[in-house]
């Protein structure tokens, strides 16, 4: 993975300089993402990633000295827009290994789809109406007098 940095210009001297620039000048629609000028081509405000020619070019901000702690915010700050919930644990994980935050993510979102098979199928509560022996939920007063029996008492309760 190949690491450029927010609001500064790409380094001339990549093997890959030539491709990534070419290729930002025929897509149109990633001219709102980048500034192109006569000093060169920067991303602009954006943070993610681009693939090029089967190549992944990560755009990081530039808060830190070291790729880590700048992924690391990344991250952070994906958790906060979207309200992902992740845990230290899987951080901990991505620091052991190499940073790949596909796998992060992949990883994230195939332990949330494991808890929510876990719960099982969709469930909900049912409204029901009966004559019991005892009061259950919201008492019914019109059908207690018109269908008067001093041992039941007709009730509204949701069953789930």
């Amino acid at each position: 993975m190949i690491y450029l940095y927010e609001n500064q210009n790409i380094d001339k001297e990549l093997e890959s300089y030539d491709t990534i620039v070419t290729h930002i000048q025929n897509t149109p629609s990633l001219h709102a993402y980048f500034d192109i000028s006569f000093q060169g081509i920067k991303p602009k405000n954006y943070c993610g990633f681009l693939s090029i020619d089967n190549k992944s070019y990560f755009i990081i901000p530039k808060i830190a000295d070291e790729n880590a702690q700048n992924l690391n915010t990344f991250i952070y700050m994906i958790m906060y827009a979207y309200d992902i919930n992740l845990k230290n644990e899987d951080l901990m994980n991505a620091n052991n290994q190499e940073h790949h935050i596909h796998e992060l993510f992949i990883r994230l979102f195939s332990d949330t789809l494991l808890a929510e098979f876990k719960r099982g199928v969709f469930k909900q509560y049912i409204t029901m109406q009966e004559n019991l022996k005892v009061l259950r939920g919201k008492y019914i007063i019109e059908k207690n007098f018109t269908n008067f029996y001093h041992q039941n008492i007709y009730c509204e309760f949701d069953e789930f």
